[in-house]
């Protein structure tokens, strides 16, 4: 174990190394490929000298402990320097400002990024985190000339409106988390930015039109955390509203809450990660494309669930199937697998680590069978006693699909040969041959006339060996000679039966009664279950444990969720 440790050390040593990139900088590259650099007193920034051409494809730059951060027009220009001119890899650049008592960009401070640069993507990240609240200034311009795959913004403030901020730029995808981000009507006519899509996070109570101003933008998307109240009658005049995010509200998500939503019919992606969606909730949202679930879900309405006639995605990825309660799985699941049929794209957990039955079943559709193989294995076939009807059926028809035919080579049985018994009709006894190995087998049947037919009926008793036969019954007697090893005597009895309790027997049905039969010693039979009440106790013991491991691993097992699509928006 140590000497895998030890080589483990060495391999991060092998790729990571210390770098001179900048002047005033410590750096680090990993496997040159990615540079961080951290600078704790501002000055422009230079390249060390000489400056040998370095393609990095992540810039990664932390500024700590400044108390005023100013930053000048072109004041990032030179990273273009330590990029590759064309690659189909994605490039990113990434501006950390920390501790710091006021910020101000001046304008065009990140003009140019990425400019003459050819990538299948580009991305810029600011981070501000400043130790004083509302200290971050952006002036006009200062993103001018940028044109960029996404961009996105960190800050509790921007100091400045939307379109004298983000003018003459133009990005596919904007991100906007934390700041409250004002709106200027009378900067429309100078604005020339375009932006395919805004995304505006925050966390706030109340979520209408005030909060959330409509942008110059194609497409709008909607963050709100911790929302309390959402006016949805006041957002019926935006026409590029198309996503809307509820994140851990502190209310549940009632029909009366998304009163309103119906009305905006450019709504097309809806995200809730919430307790509780209630019944009929779903019915003001039906003219959606794609529901993304969150994993605080708990329970959820099934019903209003199918109303959702358009769906067209289901991003499901962040759900805990193991906590959902009531029957919310297995209703998700059948609708899941109703609606694949007709189209519906769904997005899945990848992993399973709790070998949820559901989800086993759910991740059946689109892999190989892996995941039902290793949770079979490990739950030896739990998933076949599914409380969800449809998962046992499935199951079970997978193990019979699956069943290897097992052929059975049955050896023929060796019977003893038995002559047939000889009656003498003349109710003498038969001959006696002392000198003779064979034993006498005697057999007396007792007969009395059948009221229904002429037919005799004929009844047995039990054969019994004897060396001397004596003879208290009259009438018939059958003779047999067998050969037979090992012989047990049992004497019988005929006696008038006593009065039959069976309402179909005839009148003169005789009863046989015998003694007691022995079958040989009890002690074989006792000692017979004593190992399967040993292995019986033993699973018995194991499950429990099983299950108190179980119960202790969910209790600490959480899944943070983030709702950061993974597929591009729908536009």
């Amino acid at each position: 174990m140590f000497t895998i440790f030890f080589h483990f050390i060495l391999l991060s040593l092998s790729l990571t190394q210390a770098c001179d990139v900048f002047v005033g900088m410590t750096c680090t590259c990993y496997e040159t490929i990615d540079v961080r650099c951290t600078m704790n007193k501002m000055a422009p920034l230079t390249l060390k000298t000489p400056i040998s051409k370095e393609n990095f494809q992540s810039i990664d730059l932390k500024f700590n402990g400044e108390e005023n951060i100013q930053l000048d027009s072109d004041y990032f220009i030179l990273l273009n320097q330590l990029l590759p001119s064309t690659t189909q890899q994605t490039l990113s650049i990434t501006l950390r400002f920390q501790n710091f008592y006021s910020f101000h960009a001046k304008r065009a401070t990140f003009r140019n990024l990425f400019r003459n640069i050819t990538t299948s993507y580009s991305r810029l990240t600011i981070e501000l985190q400043p130790l004083k609240a509302k200290s971050i200034t952006f002036d006009g311009n200062s993103f001018e000339n940028l044109e960029i795959n996404e961009l996105s913004v960190y800050a509790d403030s921007l100091g400045s409106p939307f379109e004298l901020i983000f003018n003459n730029t133009n990005l596919t995808h904007l991100n906007i988390e934390g700041a409250v981000v004002t709106h200027d009507a009378n900067l429309l006519s100078t604005y020339k930015g375009h932006i395919r899509s805004l995304k505006i996070t925050r966390m706030i109570d109340a979520l209408n039109s005030e909060e959330f101003p409509p942008f110059p933008v194609q497409t709008y998307t909607i963050e709100a955390h911790k929302m309390r109240t959402l006016d949805a009658r006041s957002f019926i005049n935006y026409t590029q509203l198309t996503g809307l995010n509820i994140i851990q509200p502190d209310v549940s998500i009632t029909p009366k809450l998304l009163n309103g939503l119906e009305n905006l019919l450019s709504l097309r992606s809806v995200s809730f990660d919430a307790e509780r969606i209630a019944d009929g909730a779903l019915n003001h949202i039906k003219h959606i494309q794609t529901l993304i679930l969150g994993s605080y879900l708990r329970m959820l309405d099934t019903q209003s669930l199918n109303s959702l006639q358009t769906l067209q995605q289901l991003d499901v990825r962040y759900v805990q199937f193991s906590t959902l309660q009531g029957n919310t799985s297995c209703a998700l699941a059948d609708f899941i697998n109703r609606r694949r049929m007709l189209g519906l794209t769904v997005y899945l957990p990848h992993e399973n680590l709790d070998c949820d039955c559901i989800l086993a079943f759910l991740n059946n559709m689109i892999d190989d069978g892996e995941q039902i193989m290793k949770c079979q294995s490990i739950h030896n076939d739990r998933c076949l006693f599914s409380s969800c009807s449809i998962v046992s059926e499935y199951f079970n028809r997978k193990q019979k699909e699956n069943a290897p035919i097992i052929k059975v080579n049955t050896p023929a049985i060796i019977t003893p040969s038995i002559a047939p018994p000889l009656i003498d009709f003349n109710e003498q006894d038969p001959p006696f041959y002392p000198d003779s190995k064979e034993e006498q087998t005697t057999i007396r049947i007792h007969m009395e006339p059948n009221i229904y037919d002429d037919i005799e009926e004929v009844f047995l008793t039990n054969i019994t060996t004897t060396s001397t036969t004596t003879t208290t019954t009259p009438p018939i007697v059958t003779k047999t000679t067998t050969t037979i090893p090992i012989i047990v005597s049992t004497t019988p009895l005929l006696d008038t039966p006593e009065e039959n309790d069976n309402d179909f027997a005839t009148p003169y049905m005789k009863r046989l009664e015998t003694e007691v039969k022995t079958y040989g010693s009890a002690n074989y039979l006792i000692l017979s279950w004593i190992p399967f009440a040993i292995i019986a106790s033993c699973l018995f013991l194991s499950l429990v444990i099983a299950m108190i491991s179980y119960l202790i691993y969910h209790k600490r097992h959480t899944v943070s969720f983030k709702l950061v699509p993974q597929t591009p928006p729908i536009i």
